[in-house]
Order: C-alpha cells, then sequence, then structure tokens
C-alpha cells in the first residue's frame, strides 16, 4: 500500500471517516439522525466530481436504505434488517474509499 498525501486521498479519507460516524450511528440505533444520509450526499458528490468511485449500484441502494431507515412506522425486526443493510453498505463504501486513497486511485470492485 503506497499512500501519498495529496488533497484528493485526503478527502477520500474525510468522506470515509463521515462514513464511520454515520455506521455508528446506525449502530447505536440513532435512526432518526440525518448523518447517513450527509454522508451519502457527500459521496455520490465526491463520486460524481473525480475520478475516484463508488460502484453506483452498491451507493445508490445504501442511500434507498437509510432513506427506509427514517421512516418510523417500522417494527423493531424489519428495522433492524434495513439497518443491517445500512451498516453493510456503509462498511462497504468506507472499504472502498480507504483502498482506493491507500492504492493510488484503483477501486478494489
Amino acid at each position: 500500500m503506497d499512500f501519498q498525501g495529496t488533497p484528493l486521498n485526503m478527502t477520500c479519507l474525510l468522506v470515509a471517516a463521515l462514513a464511520i460516524v454515520a455506521m455508528t450511528l446506525v449502530l447505536r440505533k440513532r435512526y432518526e439522525s440525518n448523518v447517513p444520509l450527509l454522508f451519502y450526499l457527500v459521496a455520490v458528490l465526491f463520486s460524481n466530481m473525480t475520478d475516484r468511485g463508488v460502484n453506483p449500484l452498491l451507493l445508490y441502494s445504501g442511500f434507498a436504505f437509510a432513506l427506509l431507515l427514517r421512516f418510523e412506522f417500522m417494527n423493531r425486526g424489519f428495522a433492524r434488517i434495513i439497518a443491517l443493510f445500512t451498516t453493510a453498505s456503509l462498511c462497504l463504501i468506507t472499504w472502498v474509499f480507504v483502498a482506493e486513497a491507500m492504492s493510488g486511485g484503483t477501486a478494489p470492485f
């Protein structure tokens, strides 16, 4: 792993740090928080403005799960399943961003 401290790599790591913050809020069952939605807004903007991108299927499905998690009428079991999918997508997106920053811009998938 060859890390170079370019502004693009540092911004990529900052977006990954925002994903970790969003992940901790989802794991603590703070489903009413807007931080996961803020992360997906930043991630979509970052992916579209730079050559470093995340698979759009992963990015937009995670965004849909985060939006679905905001609904308050879901029962506890269904909310846990949606929170699991949201956390999994946040983990994968974080992994992609960190791998891109550490490897010089090549995505793992």
